[in-house]
């Protein structure tokens, strides 16, 4: 091949200066076809590894040495590595450190981890518990909203005293409460079943605040299935706004009192209609929210608190407005959404101090702190559910695939 290169005549085309570069006409012309023909049979050549190229490139050299005397002995004793079975390529170990989860104290861990983190640990603690409070439900809602509206009814805004504290447990005894008492055995059993499986005791003012919303939900599902049928694919779309994690995402993290609030500030079962308007508005409250309660403001007698709650002109026109939605039927969401929502903005607003939510709570409830290291993990503080075995949700999803040893 070198051989009949010696002697060979070349004829060179005139060429053209582009910028400070000298291209020949002919020699362009040459690279752009050799270019398009490449292109063409590298779309209809079938995808070559790296070991066929390798072995390609290796005969091609071999056959140049064959042909030359110059090039003879140049590539003696080059060898490929033997194909692996299959020509497959074997799959590297993923080999991490074990994960480490070492619990450490509240006040170390509180500071080193935001906001977020901690709410989504409390919402951990908040599903953990779900089960159980379905499963201990006992009385229609109406009787676990009655018992929050008396905890919560204590409230004052103008300084956001006293509220939704628990409180209430301390006064049972007093008249305006007597009908609350069924209500609350129900929630003291359903604490007992809490406190037995977690590691953080739920509060007195979250179990009181948070049943009736699971109460309602099962309510509202069993009234919708009775005239729609077991079968309906439509409940969990419609009745969006009654969800605890979703429409009506349901706060946990209140703090429970050591003593009795004020007596006197939850009016009894004589009040007057101006009474009852006044009670709501010093909680901050208004016709909307007393509408909504009206029908359970009275044991056994929903009637008595609609007829009280009508003689003012405002909540009349508000009572109006809610006959209309329930006139849809038990297969509409309105009135279900309307009362959830109504009651989330008393257990959410009157609270000791004020909402808590706003700004966050450094210090919050139900929630645990460890620090992680290993496991391909960068040494930080993470945050997860006061409950057993709850350590794994705070860590490294794609740690705890690759080791498959938690």
């Amino acid at each position: 091949m070198a051989a009949s290169l010696v002697g060979a005549a070349f004829t060179v085309a005139p060429a053209r200066r582009v910028g400070r570069a000298r291209v020949s006409h002919k020699r362009s012309s040459a690279i752009r076809a050799s270019a398009r023909d490449e292109a063409s049979s590298a779309d209809a050549a079938p995808a070559v590894t790296r070991r066929q190229a390798l072995s390609a490139v290796t005969a091609g050299v071999a056959s140049l040495a064959a042909a030359s005397p110059a090039f003879a002995g140049m590539f003696d004793g080059l060898e490929l590595p033997s194909p692996a079975p299959g020509d497959v390529k074997a799959k590297r170990e993923i080999n991490l450190p074990k994960l480490e989860v070492d619990p450490i104290s509240r006040e170390e861990g509180a500071p080193l981890t935001n906001g977020g983190e901690k709410g989504r640990a409390q919402q951990q603690y908040l599903k953990f518990i779900e089960p159980i409070i379905n499963e201990n439900v006992d009385l229609p809602f109406g009787e676990y909203m009655r018992l929050a509206l008396h905890d919560a009814g204590t409230f004052n805004v103008v300084g956001k005293k006293n509220g939704a504290n628990g409180s209430i447990r301390f006064e049972l005894d007093r008249p305006e409460n007597a009908d609350c008492k069924e209500a609350f055995a129900s929630i003291e059993r359903i604490k007992k079943k809490i406190d037995a499986v977690v590691t953080q005791p739920i509060s007195w003012a979250d179990v009181i605040a948070i049943v009736p919303h699971y109460a309602a939900r099962i309510q509202f599902a069993k009234d919708y299935y009775e005239v729609m049928g077991p079968d309906d694919p439509n409940y969990e779309f419609l009745f969006v706004g009654t969800n605890p994690y979703l429409g009506a995402k349901v706060r946990i993290g209140r703090r429970d009192a050591d003593a009795a609030d004020p007596a006197g500030l939850v009016p009894g079962a004589d009040a007057t209609p101006e009474e009852l308007v006044q009670w709501f508005k010093r909680m901050g409250l208004g016709p909307n929210q007393l509408c909504m309660f009206a029908p359970y403001l009275y044991k056994g007698d929903e009637a008595k608190g609609v007829d009280l709650a009508a003689q003012d002109g405002t909540n009349r026109a508000v009572l109006d407005q809610y006959a209309s939605q329930r006139k849809l039927g038990k297969r509409a969401p309105g009135p279900a959404v309307t009362i959830i929502k109504k009651f989330k903005d008393m257990t959410d607003n009157c609270i000791p101090g004020g909402n808590p939510y706003v700004g966050g709570d450094r210090d919050p409830p139900y929630v645990e702190y460890a620090r992680i290291r290993g496991g391909g993990e960068i040494p930080r503080v993470t945050t997860f559910g006061a409950f057993p075995g709850s350590a794994d949700l705070g860590s490294s999803k794609f740690a705890q695939k690759v080791r498959g040893d938690r």
